[in-house]
């Protein structure tokens, strides 16, 4: 199921389709946690760090009407999130982060109009 939804999310991405994008990386978020459960390492399952991210992620994001969508992101265990946000949610979204796992936990990215460049 993981490949197929690599596939419409590649698909909504030629087709300039940002709600079926962001569909694809929350279903792709909610299999990762809910059925994969890589979110946390059965070593130290009392460091629920990830889960708790995601569970702020969804309280200040799930709200709002707009398009946003989230995920553990990498390889799992690692500490990592991948939310897309509105940028009229962006201010308020970081501090929400950064209120509980401390300042410059949430590092906001912007994505460009340009792939890979080689840059010389």
């Amino acid at each position: 199921e993981k490949n197929k939804r690599v596939e419409k999310a590649v698909a909504a991405l030629k087709n300039n389709d940002l709600s079926a994008f962001l569909d694809e990386i929350s279903a792709s978020g909610n299999s990762s946690f809910k059925y994969l459960q890589n979110v946390y390492t059965n070593i130290a399952p009392n460091e629920q760090g990830l889960s708790l991210a995601l569970l702020i992620t969804e309280l200040t994001l799930g709200k709002n009407d707009k398009k946003s969508a989230w995920r553990v992101h990498g390889g799992g265990f690692a500490g990592t999130i991948q939310a897309f946000v509105p940028l009229s949610d962006k201010d308020e979204y970081k501090s929400a982060l950064d209120n509980i796992f401390g300042k410059g936990s949430c590092c906001p990215l912007s994505i460009r109009a340009f792939g890979a460049i080689k840059v010389i």
